[in-house]
């Protein structure tokens, strides 16, 4: 489980939603990285996560875990690198959640790694140097 130059990581939703709901390599992997110290989070993931949340235990337990892992504001910077690239990818035909756009921007700001298993990154990827976490 290397990560290439920095070996830190912010894990996409999708990941998070498969480590709170299944035992997994995936999920399996996120607890190792946590547990190394490796994870940071921002707030556009906890967003996600707890608009789908179903119980106040839910609620608890991802607000317990993103008190633990290091938390990265997400700058004025970010957002408007967010919104050119966001443009740049819609004049390619290209339709991509702001959000996924913006944890790919946050994560270049810091030269952490974008882990993720959803597809929107690979468009992401195509057209910027925004590293990505392999196991």
């Amino acid at each position: 489980m290397k990560a290439k130059n920095n070996p830190k990581v912010i894990a996409d939703t999708c990941i998070w939603v498969e480590f709170f709901r299944t035992k997994s390599e995936t999920s399996n992997c996120l607890r190792d990285l946590i547990a190394n110290n490796l994870v940071a989070g921002v707030g556009i993931i906890i967003a996600e996560l707890l608009q789908g949340i179903k119980t106040h235990r839910e609620h608890e337990i991802v607000l317990d875990v993103f008190n633990v892992i290091e938390y990265l504001e997400i700058t004025k910077d970010v957002w408007i690198e967010a919104g050119m690239l966001s443009r740049r990818l819609r004049s390619q035909g290209k339709t991509i959640p702001l959000s996924d756009i913006t944890i790919a921007c946050c994560a270049k700001k810091h030269q952490y790694q974008v882990f993720t298993i959803d597809n929107h990154f690979h468009a992401i990827q195509d057209i910027t140097s925004i590293p990505f976490f392999s196991r």
